[in-house]
């Protein structure tokens, strides 16, 4: 049997279960079909060393090793990269050589795949989900440091196969980085999650927000937005899930929104399917998205949503299953939610969910990279994958 093992630079840990959880759920849908091996090098900025070994089913292992860094300082960090390696390195001499390494997120689990590459030969494929590759972000690829630009290049070139999250984020990276071809492969939804239930209508139309709330979401436009719907005398609530800070009850209240806006703050997964199932659209107003899973989960929902007009989110929505506006233009979103309210009756639920149910399931993604692996190994394959 084929052995893979998946080296990622974001990973739930102990620290934060949330970062990285749309890798989780590709080694989830994967492992129905590849035993995997995750490893994912935490740094721990308490000075904690260890691993933590889990089994969330018979053919997935996670290896959540701890990296610790005592301080900012320069040697320290020179320390926490050696030590990085040297755990890499440690886990391939006790637990074998893999037939292929998946890395997750380019830097910097790319670059241990791609000495493994040089020392053994061992193919890798690399996944991109960070959407930095355009001025949208502040942080953005080209702000980074001379190094990391320079080793997410390499990492890339050496690679036997990319594959990204839309074809927007490709494309970035073919401009940004380097021209290499990719393979679109989507985030998974947990489909015994965030499934169709049907539509109950409710006295007042029930608009659903899920992030973390960081700027780049622009909450403060969504309130905007939700504001100028009021002053137009229609009736609507708006929900928010995520970890948002007190400025956007204040600014709610402010706006008078109160009677209008909640905050949910953060919820488990079952939680945040059940509100969707009870809400009747999704508001995502981000400036830029690599993808977005909470509008997958909001399609396999059966429930429409209302997106900006950036990167891969834009890709996901078209006339029968939501509405495109620009980002940062409030009124336009204000004028999307009025809309989305007078010809709710025009959208088919079931037919939403059962087009994203086709092409976001665990099921559905494995397939594709089950097929990825099996060109990267195979003696005659291609140039490149598609």
């Amino acid at each position: 049997m084929t052995k893979v093992y998946w080296l990622c630079s974001w990973y739930p840990n102990g620290d934060d279960p949330y970062t990285g959880d749309f890798v989780q759920r590709h080694a989830q849908a994967v492992s129905a079909y590849q035993a995997i091996d995750v490893i994912y090098v935490h740094k721990n900025n308490k000075g904690n060393a260890g691993v933590q070994v889990s089994n969330p089913n018979d053919k997935l292992q996670e290896w959540i090793y701890q990296n610790p860094v005592k301080s900012n300082r320069l040697f320290s960090k020179w320390a926490g990269l050696i030590r990085y390696y040297i755990i890499h390195q440690h886990h391939i001499t006790k637990y074998g050589k893999p037939d292929v390494v998946h890395v997750q997120i380019p830097i910097k689990a790319g670059v241990i795949a791609m000495l493994w590459k040089w020392r053994y030969g061992i193919p890798y494929v690399v996944t991109e989900h960070y959407g930095i590759y355009n001025d949208r972000q502040e942080d953005h690829f080209k702000t980074r440091n001379f190094l990391y630009r320079w080793l997410t290049r390499w990492v890339i070139k050496n690679a036997n196969a990319l594959t990204t999250v839309s074809d927007s984020l490709g494309k970035e990276m073919n401009d940004w980085v380097m021209q290499k071809p990719y393979t679109v492969i989507p985030n998974v939804v947990d489909t015994a999650l965030f499934r169709y239930a049907p539509h109950t209508p409710k006295n007042r139309f029930r608009f659903l927000h899920v992030s973390n709330m960081i700027p780049l979401k622009n909450v403060d436009g969504i309130l905007q937005a939700a504001a100028l719907l009021k002053a137009n005398h229609i009736d609507f609530t708006l929900h928010f899930i995520g970890n948002g800070d007190n400025h956007y009850p204040a600014l709610a209240q402010q706006m008078n929104l109160a009677d209008r806006v909640t905050f949910l703050g953060v919820l488990p997964y079952p939680s945040v399917a059940s509100h969707m199932s009870d809400a009747d659209a999704l508001i995502i107003f981000s400036d830029t998205e690599s993808q977005s899973c909470v509008v997958l989960e909001s399609l396999c929902s059966g429930r429409p949503a209302i997106v900006t007009r950036v990167g891969g989110v834009q890709e996901l929505i078209n006339e029968s299953n939501g509405l495109k506006v620009d980002a940062r233009d409030v009124e336009g979103l204000a004028n999307a939610m009025k809309t989305m309210i007078k010809n709710y009756h025009q959208y088919s639920l079931p037919h939403i969910a059962q087009e994203a149910h086709n092409k976001y399931t665990y099921d559905a993604v494995a397939k594709i990279f089950i097929e990825l692996y099996q060109w990267v190994l195979s003696p005659k394959r291609k140039t490149s994958y598609h």
